[in-house]
């Protein structure tokens, strides 16, 4: 069998780009690579772009884009906390602090990688990418943050009372460049998203998990216990009204008829429970969050 692979971050070719409305920048959508899942922590490292311009969107627009091009990283209309996000792979409502502008005034960034660093452009890891872009934005808009650790809501992904509803598939032999890594990081497989769907090829369950915080806008920890391979195919109906969550626990409790009426389908609740056999239920728990504590316009440039 053919290996199968996952970017713990979405991969995107270079031709692609993501566009969602300005509306929908909570959807914490995660940076976009073209990552070469061959890279190793002994490949040559950069760790800045060569050029870069930032600027202040000036249209009139709602539609945002991110995308990873051949020679480096470039976005249209998109606010400050989303490229913190971005950068550092983080939920975006788990940012803080900083002036009002940081969420509300989108920026256009072309950042590029010149002459004999391209090949080497094709061999970073996401992580070598997300820390270059975090040098762009200190750079470029004087940003100072920290670290929190904070006691907040989250959802613990576990198996629902009448059993999980999945196969396990038989183990991948990993290469031998994967075989220097730790055994949880070589069991990936590939994934692909849309609105109410979620498709996983030979994936973890933490895949499954790490996807669901962006549904329930809030973090999921695994408490499964279930530590195979899986083939998983989930389908829902997209909810976007405000307090996604509480609003889709108390349609699956049967607590609230009106809102329910709308939806079309089974909601994310319900989903998980009928075609996985898996269940969230609310917790609390420590959580890393990032905490603004400076950050300027930037100049045109």
């Amino acid at each position: 069998m053919a290996h199968r692979r996952n970017l713990t971050l979405l991969l995107a070719a270079a031709s692609l780009a993501l566009s969602i409305p300005r509306a929908r920048a909570q959807d914490q959508m995660p940076i976009l690579t073209n990552h070469d899942p061959k890279a190793t922590s002994s490949d040559p490292k950069i760790s800045n772009f060569d050029v870069a311009t930032v600027k202040k969107n000036k249209s009139d627009t709602h539609m945002m884009r991110i995308m990873m091009k051949p020679d480096g990283f470039a976005c249209d209309n998109i606010p400050l906390k989303t490229l913190i996000a971005q950068a550092y792979g983080i939920k975006q409502d788990l940012i803080s602090g900083g002036p009002d502008w940081v969420d509300s005034e989108g920026f256009d960034v072309d950042a590029k990688v010149l002459g004999p660093t391209l090949d080497i452009l094709k061999s970073l890891t996401p992580e070598d990418l997300q820390s270059m872009l975090q040098s762009l934005l200190a750079e470029r808009f004087n940003l100072k943050l920290h670290r929190e650790t904070r006691t907040l809501p989250i959802y613990e992904l576990v198996v629902a009372k009448n059993g999980a509803k999945l196969k396990e598939l038989p183990p991948i032999d990993p290469t031998a460049e994967e075989a220097k890594a730790p055994a949880d990081r070589r069991r990936l497989g590939a994934t692909s998203t849309g609105p109410g769907e979620f498709n996983g090829e030979a994936v973890i369950i933490t895949n499954l998990a790490d996807h669901l915080a962006y549904i329930v806008h809030h973090p999921v920890t695994d408490k499964t216990g279930l530590t195979g391979i899986y083939d998983i195919n989930l389908k829902w109906t997209p909810e976007d009204q405000p307090a996604e969550a509480a609003t889709e626990v108390d349609c699956a409790q049967g607590k609230l008829v009106g809102p329910c009426s709308q939806l079309t389908g089974p909601t994310i609740f319900t989903a998980l429970q009928e075609q996985l056999g898996l269940k969230l239920q609310s917790s609390k728990g420590p959580v890393e969050t990032l905490v603004i504590d400076h950050a300027d316009p930037p100049s045109e440039n």
